[in-house]
């Protein structure tokens, strides 16, 4: 109705002068609509006129033309007779002359139609539509100006009504709709209530071993015992409804949780690597009976659901530093196909410094790695594989080669891999010996023949990796244990280590012990029993510890008190403000000096930055120069902590984590070793002043004459 009502029907006043006359001949809750239209010759007329109820709303006071001798307007099937008369109310009446305008009213005049009849009763009169029959002449321009503006403001007042009242009908929809969502909060509480006083009246009830003991009787007019447990009679009553949701248990792919509270030594049958140490022969015969390419076509047939699913319960975590759970990372290629192949990228470009854990798998061990990268690419629904190896890992990488071919030639690898009908390529890729090649997206980009400098994420590599391809990249000892995971159980390996540290690992011990190895150990013992243990202990005793590098380079160093309390896992070191990474130790007794280690350090990621990033590129280089003038002592004081500012605005602030590796070490050392720079720089200044004093005696013997005595 509102949008009918425009200003095209304000200017026509005869117009009104019939809707007020037809407004005689109906009942007082009875008004009239209008709907104007325009024709295609531009004529504006009234074409329908009926009753409505609602109309009444308007409450509109127009005026008629009293010299008009249109006959009233009894209905509105007169109404309608009327405008199929032609165009007696048109904009272009008032151009006709007097005389044709009388004809049209004559033949108005004779024209008549039957009109229902309406109720005798006359109604009262209204006050909302007042008529002034006495007027003399016709509505005058401000008249009709001012009868627009009032209709304008009736029409804005209906809008604003049924805006209202929309308002008020969603708000009642909320109310009820919020009313509902406490109501089923309060059942589902409701229910919660019921299971756990189920569950305690279970452990209230004697256990089933009593039960089987002393039965009791069944109740009388019962036939026999109750089944419980057993399924209904087909037919039966379904149960009643109401009754509160069996617990559900845990998703698949959880660990279930450690109530261990002591871990290792690790037992033997327990031992993932058992030629770690190269005392068997390392190729397919001699591996085959070690365990290796065991019923591994059921694993396969099995799907790649279950096999990530036994990853994630197994609670494997990425053993090449970063320690993202890797069942999770594998399921991140689990979706839906596009067309583009799938790849598997095996991290072997082992260059972190006192790291050596893949190159004793790939030397000694090299089936257990294939075999892994097999189940991991049926895990990730990957059709082909790459291992990318460092290039000094020369014979390493001629083991890995000559393993790959066995694997072929036995039908392990290739078309129709073990007899299971998926297809599997898998390839040895040797790099360049670039330490930068050992972040994920670098090695993509040099496995493409591209320069080893990261990508920006995103698009992580799951989504366009390799030749712009889903891809995941994956370290080598991570997908070397999946094999026995798989055969032995997710259960099995989370059995070991405390939950989120779950599993054993091959760790590296090197610097100042007696016996530096790399072995197979549990995680979550201590950093000092693994020591102790396995390395023969510190050069000079325990109390001859100067600091540890719990997890490679890249990770801050911690103090003999920190080695003493912490526990050697993912957690344990990250509360003493440490890092697990690759699990190399690097111990250094008292007779270290640790400033020129760290320094060392700074120079081989100055070195090895890619120079891609701003921060590194520069940070680094500067990180290098203080950490040399540190050595020396030729530094000042304030230097520390312009140092320890620096190394604040390189972490976090690069594609990869180089700059963050780089920047941690310096910081470990500020924290627990400050004194000793402080002390050092110290003496070089005060040998200085020493040695400048000394010079100054010499040439001027005269100003080291003491005074007279007064």
């Amino acid at each position: 109705m509102i949008s009918l009502l425009d200003r095209r029907v304000f200017g026509v006043y005869k117009m009104s002068s019939v809707l007020v006359r037809s407004a005689r001949g109906f009942s007082e809750t009875n008004k009239l609509q209008v709907a104007i239209q325009s024709d295609k010759t531009g004529n504006r007329k009234l074409i329908n006129i009926f009753s409505s109820d609602k109309i009444k709303d308007l409450n509109i006071k127009i005026p008629y033309n009293t010299e008009s001798t249109i006959p009233p307007i009894k209905c509105a099937a007169q109404a309608s007779h009327i405008v199929s008369q032609g165009k007696h109310i048109n904009d272009d009446d008032d151009l006709l002359t007097a005389e044709q305008r009388s004809i049209k009213r004559e033949n108005l005049k004779t024209t008549q139609v039957d009109c229902p009849k309406f109720p005798t009763e006359k109604p009262p009169p209204t006050t909302k539509f007042p008529i002034n029959e006495n007027a003399e002449k016709a509505l005058e321009p401000a008249d009709k100006i001012r009868l627009k503006a009032e209709l304008l403001k009736r029409i804005k007042d209906i809008a604003r009504r049924k805006k209202s009242q929309l308002e008020d009908k969603v708000e009642g929809l909320r109310d009820e709709f919020t009313d509902k969502l406490v109501g089923i909060k309060e059942a589902s509480a409701e229910c919660v209530e019921n299971v756990a006083e189920k569950q305690v009246k279970e452990k209230e009830k004697p256990s089933l071993i009593l039960q089987a003991k002393e039965p009791s009787p069944p109740p009388k007019g019962d036939s026999g015992p109750p089944k419980s447990g057993s399924p209904p009679p087909k037919g039966g009553s379904p149960p009643a409804k109401g009754g509160p949701p069996p617990p559900k248990g845990p998703p698949p792919g959880t660990p279930p949780p450690q109530t261990k509270t002591t871990f290792g030594p690790l037992a033997d049958e327990d031992r993932i690597f058992t030629n770690l140490y190269g005392r068997h022969d390392w190729r397919l015969k001699a591996a085959m009976k070690r365990g290796d390419w065991y019923k591994t076509k059921e694993i396969i047939e099995k799907g790649d659901m279950w096999i990530v699913n036994e990853i994630k319960t197994s609670g494997l975590r990425g053993r090449g530093g970063a320690g993202f759970p890797s069942g999770l990372k594998w399921s991140f290629m689990h979706k839906p196909p596009d067309g583009r192949p799938k790849f598997l990228l095996v991290n072997a470009d082992e260059g972190e410094p006192g790291t050596c854990k893949d190159r004793e798998i790939m030397r000694h061990d090299p089936h257990k790695l294939i075999e892994g990268c097999v189940i991991a690419g049926r895990g990730m629904g990957a059709n082909t594989g790459f291992i990318y190896i460092r290039g000094e890992f020369y014979n390493e990488a001629c083991n890995l080669q000559y393993a790959i071919i066995e694997a072929y030639k036995a039908g392990y690898l290739g078309k129709n891999a073990c007899g299971s009908g998926f297809d599997f390529d898998l390839y040895v890729q040797r790099g360049a010996g670039a330490y930068v090649c050992g972040e994920e997206t670098s090695l993509i980009e040099s496995l493409e023949g591209k320069a080893g400098k990261p990508r920006n994420k995103p698009p992580f590599p799951a989504d366009i990796g390799v030749f712009g391809c889903p891809s995941t990249v994956t370290n080598v000892e991570t997908v070397a244990v999946a094999p026995t995971i798989c055969r032995r159980g997710g259960k099995w390996f989370a059995s070991f280590g405390r939950t989120r540290n779950s599993g054993t690992k091959l760790f590296n011990i090197s610097g100042h012990v007696c016996n530096p190895c790399t072995f197979e150990e549990e995680m979550s013992m201590s950093t000092k029993e693994l020591i102790e243990r396995h390395a023969g202990g510190v050069i000079g005793g325990w109390d001859n510890l100067l600091a540890i590098i719990p997890g490679g380079s890249s990770t801050p160093c911690i103090t003999k008190e920190d080695a003493e309390t912490s526990i050697h896992d993912y957690d344990g070191l990250m509360k003493v403000r440490s890092s697990l990474g690759t699990g190399a130790m690097i111990v250094m007794n008292k007779d270290t000096d640790i400033i020129k280690a760290i320094a060392r350090l700074a120079s081989f990621y100055k070195h090895e930055s890619c120079g891609q990033c701003t921060p590194c590129r520069e940070g680094l280089h500067w990180v290098n120069m203080i950490m040399q003038r540190f050595v020396t002592g030729n530094a000042q004081i304030g230097e520390i902590d312009m140092l320890w500012e620096l190394t604040k605005q390189i972490e976090g602030h690069t594609i990869c984590a180089l700059g963050d590796g780089a920047a941690w070490p310096p910081q470990g050392l500020i924290r627990h070793f400050r004194p000793l720079i402080e002390e050092r720089i110290r003496k070089r200044e005060a040998d200085e002043q020493a040695a400048a004093d000394a010079v100054a005696a010499e040439r001027f013997p005269c100003q080291t004459v003491a005074p007279c005595p007064e």
